[in-house]
């Protein structure tokens, strides 16, 4: 069993780990198991567009490429001229992953940088600043829960 920090974990799979006691697996594991499937339904659904010798086709609406009905997922299929073919689809949900990976490594980098200036300035005010909003984006990537901001004002 792997050890891995809170935002490493897939979020539903969590859930039915603390509501069930299902086994807990990273979104490495997840997204792993998710391309096989998805791998799988499109050699069934090509095994059977062969069988039955289907020869409609779909345009997909971010290729622009007019493929066979076994390259779409139904529910793609469903949204009619917006349809975009699975691999255009898998392409965006690995591009959608990298971009969210890189924007916490970039604020937590962007922290770091910050409490090093702090600490470099001198003044104990910037310094415990910089560094409670470095400890907040850490504990975010540990825990997987976003710091609650507490009193603003006077509290009347």
């Amino acid at each position: 069993m792997h050890r891995h920090p809170r935002s490493k974990l897939h979020f539903q799979g969590l859930e039915r780990h603390r509501k069930k006691g299902n086994a807990l697996k990273c979104k490495q594991c997840v997204s792993a198991i998710e391309v096989a499937e998805r791998k799988a339904a499109q050699d069934r659904a090509k095994a059977a567009a062969a069988a039955t010798g289907t020869g409609s086709s779909a345009s997909c609406s971010l290729c622009r490429r007019s493929l066979p009905l076994p390259a779409f997922s139904r529910s793609q299929l469903s949204k009619g001229a917006s349809a975009r073919c699975r691999e255009c689809v898998e392409a965006s949900i690995s591009s959608e992953t990298s971009a969210a990976d890189t924007g916490r490594r970039d604020k937590m980098e962007a922290a770091r940088a910050r409490v090093r200036a702090a600490e470099a300035g001198g003044d104990a005010r910037a310094k415990l600043q910089a560094a409670t909003e470095l400890s907040a984006l850490e504990g975010e990537h540990v825990t997987g829960l976003k710091p609650i901001v507490l009193g603003r004002g006077r509290g009347r």
